[in-house]
């Protein structure tokens, strides 16, 4: 059991390794994407990536042999900086280090007892009493909004638990909740791969999408992520978001301004939001999506500085 006092700093911790491994494995341009619900699997995609090189190997094995220890921590803290200056300078790209830097981070994530420690104290910032259930201001937003909608559908995108607020409320008549790992009351599903919808019955009046956008890989795989939300969606449906502040206040490509221009770009207007210390939360409504979305890879930069961050979203 995971104690209350360690459940914020157990999820920032995994956040923070989940990033900058993110980032080390764009650098390395992995051809194959990571799945965090499977770290044997990642490890292949990893040793895989050496293409035999026996220096690179070793070197990857060294970083998954290494204790917690401070100056692995301090390279963390400056990859940025570091992939930076050697993107700029091909001749002298260190690769070795990377490799070492990606080992050391799946022993911390191992560390951690991955997915599946982060989930429980995910669920354990829930629990009653304890002010964690970001589906509140949910409910505090949506009930004027769906007073009027008979047996109102919902879909739970990373569902923690069935006891929180947005299937306790009363406002749906059903409540859909899915995670990549099965708890009771939670399907075991990835909703990149759930079945498209084929009759209205198969979509949703709301989609709760709460601290999930943030654990999705890349900012491509995120913006399919919000196009493929719109497709659940019925007319006039809404979707509650839920980030990480610093994605909105400490990125180097995104700020509430940009994604409320972006989410406005694929028909969603914004109805509300809120920052906390922590948490920034977000209720969008569909108008009218557009029959052929323009898509780009290409993110902006609208930031820069020491300790920001790499989140971004593109559509």
């Amino acid at each position: 059991m995971i104690k209350p006092q360690k459940t914020r700093k157990i999820i920032r911790r995994f956040h923070h390794l989940i990033n900058k491994r993110e980032s080390i494995c764009q650098f390395l341009c992995l051809t194959e994407s990571l799945d965090e619900a499977n770290e044997k699997k990642n490890d292949m995609i990893i040793l895989a990536s050496t293409k035999g090189n026996i220096n690179l190997s070793k070197q990857y094995e060294d970083g998954k042999s290494q204790a917690f220890n401070e100056v692995m921590e301090a390279q963390l803290l400056k990859l940025h900086s570091l992939i930076k200056n050697e993107t700029n300078s091909k001749e002298a790209c260190n690769l070795t280090s990377m490799y070492t830097l990606l080992g050391y981070i799946m022993s911390q994530i191992k560390t951690l007892g991955g997915l599946e420690t982060y989930q429980i104290a995910s669920q354990n910032g829930q629990l009653k009493g304890r002010g964690g259930d970001t589906s509140k201001l949910l409910e505090k937003w949506t009930r004027p909004l769906l007073g009027d909608r008979s047996g109102a559908m919902a879909l739970e995108i990373g569902s923690l638990s069935s006891e929180n607020r947005i299937s306790q409320c009363g406002l749906f008549g059903e409540v859909v909740r899915i995670d990549l790992q099965e708890h009771e009351g939670v399907v075991k599903q990835d909703f990149m791969k759930r079945p498209p919808p084929e009759t209205e019955n198969d979509r949703f009046d709301l989609i709760s999408c709460s601290l999930v956008l943030n654990f999705v890989k890349n900012h491509k795989d995120r913006g399919a992520m919000c196009h493929r939300m719109i497709e659940f969606l019925k007319p006039q449906g809404y979707i509650f978001i839920v980030l990480p502040q610093a994605c909105v206040a400490h990125s180097r490509y995104c700020n509430e301004s940009l994604l409320q221009k972006l989410f406005a770009s694929i028909g969603l207007t914004l109805i509300n939001s809120h920052q906390s210390d922590k948490l920034y939360y977000c209720l969008y409504q569909l108008q009218k999506a557009p029959s052929q979305p323009k898509r780009s890879s290409k993110r902006v930069k609208i930031n820069d500085g020491p300790g920001l961050n790499n989140f971004g979203i593109t559509l």
